[in-house]
């Protein structure tokens, strides 16, 4: 096209004219850096990262701040180690004297419960297969129900269920 421009010879056919604007492959350079992947390549970390260390290190940096670095660094990791394991402790003993005995005490009740129940109907059975009760010599079966949280009035609603058939 820009020996086209310089000889004024007519454009081929098909071909762009010479003042549209084109895009894509065809278009004519732009000045200044490419944009997205394309620009100017730059070594190193990201631009605020930090440098490679967690730390900005120049030419000038004397190897004393190196070293008071990596000791403030492990000064820094020893008291966050300490930290975790005192709070870890405390999680620990919180467990340990508030919510085992808070879930063992549910779980006595819930079994004082299922006892009652048992005895007050020693004739319902349970099919631990189909998940189905019935009653013993019975012909009706009920789905099974949540045996954590049965009250003695629903399993009384239940045999009178069962009962009925």
């Amino acid at each position: 096209m820009q020996l086209d421009k310089l000889q004024g010879g007519m454009p081929q056919p098909g071909a762009p004219q010479p003042g549209a604007s084109q895009q894509g492959w065809n278009a004519e350079p732009q000045a200044g850096p490419a944009p997205g992947w394309a620009g100017n390549p730059q070594a190193g970390p990201p631009p605020g990262s930090g440098g490679w260390l967690g730390r900005n290190r120049g030419y000038d940096d004397s190897p004393v701040d190196s070293i008071d670095q990596a000791i403030a660094d492990v000064a820094l990791g020893a008291a966050a180690r300490f930290i975790g394991r005192a709070v870890a402790k405390r999680v620990q003993r919180t467990v340990s004297e508030r919510v085992m005995p808070t879930l063992a005490n549910n779980q006595q009740a819930m079994l004082r419960q299922q006892i009652a129940i048992a005895e007050q109907h020693p004739d319902v059975r349970a099919c631990m297969t189909d998940k189905v009760i019935f009653l013993a010599g019975g012909s009706r079966v009920l789905p099974m129900p949540n045996l954590a949280t049965l009250t003695t009035q629903q399993a009384d609603a239940l045999v009178a269920q069962l009962g009925q058939g």
